[in-house]
């Protein structure tokens, strides 16, 4: 009988059991928590190709209705390694103060400045990594203005209530608003009519508490929204309209127009379903500044308690590269919140991005925590502002004097200069 080598034992020993230890590291999984479906195909993408050594991702969606309550339960219990979060200093608040979250201490340079703005907390550090930067801006079924005559971007304000007549005088409503949704208002016509018709010194101002709110260069967004109300270029019932009553009426033809979010140009939505050849046109507001609002959708954070904390840190960390980028756009389909030149799928996309790089508004009051920290904020006013003004309860310049009331009345940066 051959007898082995007690050496060789061992080293056989010693081999099998680094080559466990190994394969126990290749295994090591991270648990992201999203709202967002679309990330699946991303991230599997990833595991395949084997980019973040030694670690699979594995993504857990929740439906949104429910996803912020669940994903704090599985915070605190310590099932959630990295996660989705909304933006803005206001959101990620909430994360610092219950010391579920830290600052991000790497680069972030490169990330595109309207998703960053996001991703900055209240005391001016940034948290996690901005995901996803959403054009916001008047969408335009583009056919159906072709049609009609009106598919050149409007340079002014008055070439653009042009459009509106015409496409009116054909039966059609020319630009629809879905007032019920609060979300919509402050996030979406909020910033849109902003980063249109109010130059960019002027916002950072307000933002600062060195300009005001009941000032004739402010209450120019409720005159202008006034005036498409009284006209009938808005959608008559635009106080009860929902989001989805929305895209429903421009992806059927029964309006030209609404303000929208570039996530609606995935080719799983709405649009694309009535028309795989479905087109596009984004136009700015043509105002003072006449930009695009480019506005971070949120970020990934890793959760501080994380079973995986090494790991779920290199997971984020990756979320901040070139490649993750072209990735990202490749397979959920949306801008990434990477800043410099990347491979882009040619369509929306690519035309999204180069308007984002070249005329984007660098000012959020949405994300704004000098706007945002009080109640009632500045966001919950301005929903209340379009409100009433849609039910023609206030007059424009009561409009803005009610938002600068409700900021004075818990002594905002700026309420000792605009009483």
């Amino acid at each position: 009988m051959q007898v082995r080598n007690p050496i060789w034992r061992v080293f056989g020993i010693f081999s099998l059991f680094i080559s466990l230890q190994c394969n126990a590291q290749s295994n090591t999984t991270v648990t992201f928590y999203t709202w967002r479906p679309v990330d699946a195909a991303v991230w599997e993408e990833i595991n395949r190709l084997k980019l973040i050594p030694n670690i699979r991702v594995e993504t857990k969606a929740i439906v949104r209705a429910y996803y912020f309550d669940a994903t704090l339960l599985n915070i605190q219990n310590k099932n959630a390694d990295i996660f989705l979060w909304q933006p803005g200093a206001s959101n990620l608040k909430r994360l610092i103060e219950r010391d579920y979250i830290a600052p991000y201490k790497q680069d972030l340079s490169h990330m595109n400045a309207g998703a960053l703005a996001g991703a900055l907390g209240p005391d001016g550090q940034y948290y996690g990594v901005p995901f996803a930067v959403q054009m916001q801006s008047i969408m335009v079924n583009n056919k159906l203005a072709r049609k009609l005559g009106v598919d050149r971007k409007p340079a002014t304000l008055k070439e653009l209530e042009n459009h509106f007549s015409i496409i009116k005088s054909a039966g059609i409503t020319p630009i629809f608003f879905s007032v019920s949704e609060g979300w919509y208002v402050s996030q979406l016509m909020g910033e849109v009519f902003t980063a249109g018709l109010l130059e960019e010194s002027f916002t950072q101002g307000l933002i600062d508490g060195t300009q005001c709110f009941n000032t004739p260069q402010y209450t120019q967004i409720f005159d202008t929204y006034k005036r498409w109300l009284d006209a009938g270029y808005v959608n008559a019932n635009a106080k009860s309209a929902t989001y989805y009553d929305m895209f429903t009426a421009v992806s059927f033809g029964n309006a030209v127009m609404s303000i929208e979010g570039g996530w609606m140009t995935s080719k799983a939505e709405p649009y694309y379903t009535m028309d795989a050849n479905y087109e596009f046109a984004f136009w700015p507001i043509p105002g003072k500044s006449g930009k695009y609002s480019a506005f971070g959708d949120g970020t990934f954070q890793v959760a501080k308690n994380s079973p995986n904390l090494e790991a779920a840190q290199k997971v984020l960390q990756f979320t901040a590269t070139k490649k993750f980028a072209e990735l990202f756009a490749k397979f959920a389909q949306q801008l990434p919140a990477y800043g410099s030149k990347i491979d882009m799928p040619a369509g929306d996309l690519d035309t999204m991005a180069a308007l984002v790089a070249e005329k984007s508004y660098s000012v959020s009051p949405f994300n704004s925590y000098a706007l945002n920290r009080g109640e009632p904020n500045y966001n919950e006013l301005f929903r209340q502002a379009i409100a009433k003004l849609t039910q023609k309860e206030i007059t424009p310049t009561k409009a803005s004097q009610f938002i600068q009331d409700g900021l004075n009345s818990w002594d905002y940066v700026g309420s000792a200069k605009c009483k």
